[in-house]
Parts: C-alpha cells; sequence; structure tokens
C-alpha cells in the first residue's frame, strides 16, 4: 500500500520542493530598476514616468505655466528630473513665452532647468531665439547659456556667443562676438 501513494505524492512533492527554492532565493530587497541615460551610461532611479504634463496657477487661478515631456526619470542622487522632448508654455499679459528642447535637467533643490539639444524659444509676438544649451535660474528669472545663439526678430537677426536675459525685465544681452542684420 505504502508503494501505491508515492507515485501519487511525487508531483505535489517537487512541486512543494520548487515553491521551497523560490521562495529561498527570492530577493529580501526590491530589484532596483535599471535604465540607461541619454550619455548611454547605467542610471538606478526612483521613479520614471512618460507623457508627463504640468500645470501652474497662481493666486487667482489662473494658469501661468503649462510644461509637457515625453519621458521623465528622476534620480535621487543629487535629486535631479531628467526630461526628454520638452516643451514648456509661460503665460504672460505681455506675450506668452514657449520653449522647445530635446532633453532637460530639472534640478530638484533649486529647481533650475538646463536644456539642451535644439532648444528654441519663441517670445510672442515675433521674436525667436535658437541655441544649443539653455538655463533658466527660477530664483533670479535670469535665462543664460555659454553657446552660441541665434536671436530673430522679425527679418532682423542677431547672432553671437552667450546670452543673459531677464524674464522680469525683458532685458537681453549677447555676450560676445555679436554681427547682426537689420531689416526695417
Amino acid at each position: 500500500m505504502g508503494r501505491a501513494v508515492w507515485p501519487r505524492l511525487w508531483p505535489a512533492l517537487v512541486l512543494a520542493l520548487a515553491l521551497a527554492a523560490l521562495w529561498w532565493t527570492w530577493p529580501r530587497q526590491p530589484v532596483p530598476m535599471v535604465t540607461i541615460d541619454w550619455q548611454g551610461k547605467v542610471q538606478r532611479g526612483d521613479q520614471a514616468a512618460s507623457d508627463v504634463l504640468l500645470r501652474e496657477y497662481d493666486a487667482k487661478g489662473k494658469l501661468v505655466l503649462l510644461a509637457h515631456a515625453a519621458t521623465a526619470y528622476h534620480l535621487p542622487q543629487g535629486s535631479q528630473t531628467f526630461l526628454d522632448d520638452l516643451q514648456v508654455t509661460r503665460y504672460r499679459s505681455q506675450g506668452n513665452l514657449h520653449l522647445t528642447a530635446q532633453h532637460g535637467l530639472l534640478r530638484n533643490g533649486d529647481q533650475e532647468l538646463e536644456v539642451w539639444d535644439q532648444v528654441h524659444a519663441l517670445l510672442e509676438p515675433n521674436t525667436t531665439l535658437s541655441t544649443a544649451r539653455l538655463r533658466y535660474d527660477p530664483h533670479t528669472e535670469i535665462i543664460s547659456t555659454q553657446s552660441p545663439v541665434r536671436l530673430t526678430r522679425g527679418r532682423s537677426t542677431l547672432e553671437g556667443i552667450g546670452l543673459w536675459a531677464s524674464v522680469k525685465t525683458e532685458e537681453i544681452k549677447i555676450l560676445e562676438q555679436v554681427r547682426g542684420n537689420y531689416v526695417p
């Protein structure tokens, strides 16, 4: 009688041993998500999202900022958020400001935003800015770059190296090697 029971219990015993082995070898800590950043380096982040939309309102409930990124990836080291395919619109009474870039980095501690690769800004009604890299400090409301820039207003253009601009005062300075073409 004992020999007849073993063939029926054999599958259950194997299954129990497999489950015990699985439980024994299962990681006690969550396995960190591994991703490759835009530079090809392995990064371990704590949050990732796609199709990210941010809206900022003033005290009266009026929309003042609309930002969209195709992807966002937060790294706890340095509290940084990498953004891809970034589009930002700041709504202002004197004309809206639109910014697009392939990549961005938001430093979450001071909220400084750095963008690069195909950076374009449109200051309504008809002024555009093109550069390779741009930085925005929200505390001082200063936009700056050391990269070559092209500023176009209507059919007139200014080109040079480096830029300093104040969002508050709407003052713009091209820093070096300035040349331009004025068309009335």
